[in-house]
C-alpha cells in the first residue's frame, strides 16, 4: 500500500514542506536530500498527491531550460511538445537525466526521451525503466521513435541549388555523430557523387564552441564554394552573423540555405531559404504515438519518419 507523505517525512528526518519542495521544484533542495528523499520514496512506494489524479509524461532533457538556447532543436521541440501532450489533457513533467530517480512508475505513463547527448550514460536506468518511451531523431532498441527525414531535407537543398547552376556547394552540420548528422553528410556525399561535383569538406559549425566552429566555417569556405548548406536550427543565425562578418554578401558573394527558425528566418536580410522540419507536426506525432502506447505499451516497437519540406526565399542566386 502506497504510503503518505507523513510515513516518507519521518522516514527521511524532514518537515513535510521539504518533501514537497523536492517534487514541485519550486525551492532548492541539497542534493543530498534530495537524493534521501527519492530513495526512501521508491522504497514505500509514495505517490506525489500534486501529480496522482491524471496520467504524467516524463519529458527527458539535457539540463533545466536556458535562455542562451532558445534557438536549439530540442528547447524549440520541447515547447512545442509540452503543448500538445497539454493539450490532450495529460500531466507533463521536465526532468534533467541527471533526476532520473524521479521517474515512479505509479503515476507516469509514457517517457519522451530528448536528451540525446547523455543516452548512452544513462542508457541502462533507461533500458530497466518499466513504462514506454518515445524518442524524437534517435533510434534505440528500448524505444519507438519519431524522425525527421533529414537526408531528404539535403537532398532537396542541394536540388535547388543545382537547378540554379550552382557546382560547388558546401555544407556544415552541428552535430556530425548523430543521426541526423550521419543522414545530412550521407545524402550531401551521395548527391556528389551522383552529378560528379566537387569533392568539398563537411564542417562542423555549432552554437558551443565559437572558436573552433569558426575554424570549420573557414575551412570549408577555403574550398570556394558559391553556396552553403548550414544545418542545424541553432546556428541558422549565429552562421548568417559569420558569413557577413567575414565580408560575403548573401547570395551575391555566396547563396545560403539554412534550417528553419520559424517567426525569424523570414525577416533575416535577406529572407533566409531554409530546410524546414516542422515542429508542430513532429510533437503531434510524437504526442500521437505516445498516446497510442499509453493504451497498448506491449505493442511492437515502431520507428515513423516525418518528410521535410524546402521553404523558398530570397537567399539563393541563380547563377548564370
Amino acid at each position: 500500500m502506497p504510503s503518505d507523505i507523513n510515513q516518507l517525512a519521518k522516514k527521511c528526518g524532514v518537515s513535510k514542506a521539504t518533501i514537497s519542495r523536492v517534487f514541485t521544484g519550486r525551492a532548492r533542495v541539497s542534493q543530498t536530500i534530495r537524493a534521501r528523499v527519492l530513495a526512501a520514496a521508491r522504497e514505500l512506494d509514495y505517490r506525489p498527491q500534486q501529480v496522482m489524479a491524471r496520467d504524467c509524461v516524463a519529458i527527458i532533457v539535457a539540463d533545466t531550460p536556458s535562455p542562451q538556447h532558445r534557438t536549439s532543436f530540442s528547447e524549440r521541440l520541447l515547447t512545442s511538445a509540452v503543448f500538445e501532450i497539454t493539450r490532450r489533457n495529460l500531466l507533463t513533467e521536465v526532468i534533467p537525466v541527471r533526476e532520473l530517480a524521479k521517474l515512479y512508475d505509479s503515476y507516469t505513463k509514457a517517457v519522451l526521451l530528448l536528451s540525446e547527448p547523455h543516452i548512452e550514460e544513462y542508457r541502462a536506468e533507461f533500458e530497466r525503466l518499466s513504462m514506454p518511451i518515445v524518442t524524437v531523431n534517435k533510434q534505440y532498441p528500448f524505444s519507438c521513435s519519431v524522425n525527421t527525414d533529414h537526408g531528404q531535407g539535403v537532398t532537396l537543398a542541394l536540388e535547388h541549388l543545382y537547378e540554379r547552376g550552382h557546382r560547388r556547394i558546401g555544407m556544415t552540420v552541428d552535430r556530425p555523430e548523430n543521426l541526423a548528422g550521419r543522414e545530412r553528410i550521407e545524402a550531401y556525399r551521395a548527391f556528389q557523387g551522383r552529378h560528379k561535383l566537387a569533392e568539398l569538406p563537411v564542417g562542423y559549425f555549432c552554437n558551443i564552441d565559437q572558436e573552433t566552429s569558426g575554424k570549420e566555417l573557414d575551412r570549408v569556405l577555403g574550398g570556394k564554394p558559391t553556396a552553403l548548406i548550414v544545418c542545424g536550427e541553432s546556428v541558422a543565425l549565429q552562421s548568417t552573423y559569420e558569413l557577413k562578418r567575414r565580408g560575403l554578401r548573401i547570395p551575391e558573394d555566396l547563396s545560403l540555405i539554412t534550417s528553419e527558425l520559424t517567426d525569424t528566418c523570414c525577416w533575416m536580410s535577406p529572407e533566409l531559404t531554409t530546410i524546414n522540419q516542422d515542429l508542430d507536426t513532429l510533437a503531434t506525432e510524437t504526442v500521437t504515438l505516445l498516446m497510442s502506447r499509453i493504451k497498448n505499451p506491449l505493442a511492437p516497437h515502431v520507428s515513423r519518419r516525418l518528410p521535410t519540406s524546402l521553404i523558398v526565399r530570397n537567399s539563393v542566386m541563380e547563377l548564370k
